[in-house]
């Protein structure tokens, strides 16, 4: 497991780029229609093989339909995004094989992965459904997901079936994930048990999600990150007290300025559920801690009043959050005022009541869909209750920037060099560090026998999280040594160049 951290507020995250050979940023833009993506990506390489340039950008164009001829799972690392401009995102669906059927992922990263601006779901083009949007399938992978649209999944938005992973996701929208055909599969987050980096979460929508945002099933998280975040409709999965948020077994727990309509809506017969939950640390001899803040969690009357008697109502929080809430004195922030969203999901009272009936499963409103708009009364309590004087909930409703203190809140506290991904690797690797303040520093590559083979930074940086593209086609495979020096921190790591 990686070393405890905290990570920069992502919208001010430094991805800077740096090589042993300078590139000029290229461009792909692939066009619409069946199996092009694939096709593109994987056919854009030299005759022996090799990426053409592994810092291509690929673009999708607007207001136009990608089918997949199966599941997308590239081995390298890829950034693909919406084109410039004005128009719906770019769709990408899973196209059925001729006699076959439909794939159980979107997408199934092997390395990093950098999503922009897209609509990506797992319905078929016949409108059959695949089980998850995207499948972690590395270890120590980051995937980056901005300002995109995951929709429609029998099971999960997200399984995170690796160790070690990083995923950073932004101003996006996650609904429509799992069935009242089976409500216990409708996840944003299954950890499957796998041990997380860290779960940076911001500015993002759910809603009409059967289960839960975050899935624990006995991982452990380094660091778990949700600010400014809007859940509508997160069933909890029924029978179960479950959580809609269950961050588990967790080093460090930020939760600030969220709001939360009808979380667990479908109650539970055993056991109370709580909205968010946590779990001592399983890493041996780790410190905890946790922030819950400036949150409104709140249930619509009508929903609530119609459970049956043996149903349980859920409660915000369980008793370890509430004894940091406690313990951090941030109680008179955390507030349950009920709101009406502009146009948002209907209550789901039909079909926590169906539910229990064991009758015919009814699901959640998908009625308007992309169209919903969840911004709120600005004479609202909430509209002003957040950490930074800003609206509690995804500030992409109500065009606003992340506050000041929040991103100033959220600058890495210590000195980290991260191991480089991928290792063994041919030829480019990632290389990530953090920085906790402005700091000269130097970047360097040793082979085995302790020769300087190149220096990749020799200057000031700024506070925050750094990534370095290290391109090694002229150096023989072998070991090398990777060393950062930053004022009085010193750290070195080994990787491997491969033939």
């Amino acid at each position: 497991m990686l070393g405890k951290r905290n990570i920069l507020q992502f919208t001010a995250i430094l991805f800077v780029m740096f090589s042993v050979q300078v590139f000029a940023q290229r461009t792909v833009t692939i066009e619409p229609g069946f199996g092009t993506l694939g096709s593109t990506i994987f056919g854009d390489t030299t005759a022996t093989g090799e990426r053409t340039d592994p810092n291509t950008v690929y673009l999708l164009k607007r207001d136009q339909l990608y089918i997949l001829d199966g599941e997308f799972s590239p081995t390298f690392p890829l950034v693909l995004q919406a084109e410039d401009g004005t128009g719906e995102r770019p769709r990408i669906i899973l196209g059925v094989p001729t006699g076959g059927s439909t794939p159980d992922q979107t997408i199934r990263p092997r390395a990093d992965i950098t999503l922009k601006g897209l609509y990506i779901s797992a319905q078929d083009e016949l409108g059959g459904m695949g089980s998850r949007v995207i499948r972690h399938e590395e270890n120590g992978i980051r995937v980056v997901i901005d300002d995109c649209h995951l929709d429609i999944a029998g099971q999960a938005a997200f399984r995170v079936n690796t160790d070690d992973t990083r995923t950073f996701m932004t101003n996006t929208i996650i609904s429509n994930i799992g069935t009242m055909a089976s409500p216990d599969n409708g996840r944003c987050f299954d950890d499957r048990g796998n041990d997380i980096d860290t779960l940076y979460i911001e500015n993002c929508t759910f809603y009409n999600l059967t289960s839960q945002v975050l899935r624990d099933g006995g991982g452990n998280i380094n660091y778990a990150y949700f600010n400014h975040n809007t859940f509508n409709n997160i069933g909890g999965g029924g029978s179960v007290g479950q959580y809609s948020v269950e961050a588990g077994s967790v080093n460090e727990f930020i939760f600030t300025n969220n709001l939360v309509k009808d979380g667990n809506s479908l109650g539970a017969n055993d056991g109370v559920g709580a909205i968010v939950s946590m779990l001592p640390p399983a890493d041996s001899g780790a410190t905890q801690t946790a922030v819950i803040s400036n949150n409104n969690i709140f249930w619509t009357e009508a929903l609530v009043s119609s459970f049956p008697d043996t149903v349980f109502a859920p409660v915000a929080y369980d008793s370890l959050v509430n004894s940091y809430i406690e313990a951090n004195g941030s109680a008179n922030t955390n507030i349950s005022e009920y709101l009406d969203f502009t146009d948002g999901p209907a209550v789901s009272t039909p079909t926590m009541l169906a539910f229990w009936a064991a009758s015919d499963p009814v699901d959640f409103d998908m009625e308007g869909s992309e169209d919903f708009d969840f911004t709120y009364p600005t004479t609202a309590v909430s509209y002003t209750a957040g950490t930074s004087g800003q609206p509690m909930g995804a500030l992409t409703w109500f065009d606003m920037p992340v506050g000041v203190e929040d991103e100033v809140a959220q600058l890495p506290l210590d000195y980290k060099l991260f191991s480089n991904y991928p290792n063994p690797f041919n030829p480019t690797t990632n290389i990530s560090f953090n920085l906790p303040k402005d700091e000269n520093i130097k970047l360097d590559i040793y082979n085995i026998l302790g020769q300087k083979v190149v220096t990749l930074i020799n200057g000031k940086m700024a506070a925050g999280t750094h990534a370095v593209n290290f391109v090694a086609n002229n150096l023989p495979s072998g070991l090398y040594i990777y060393q950062l020096q930053a004022g009085n921190f010193v750290e070195s790591k080994k990787m491997k160049k491969k033939k």
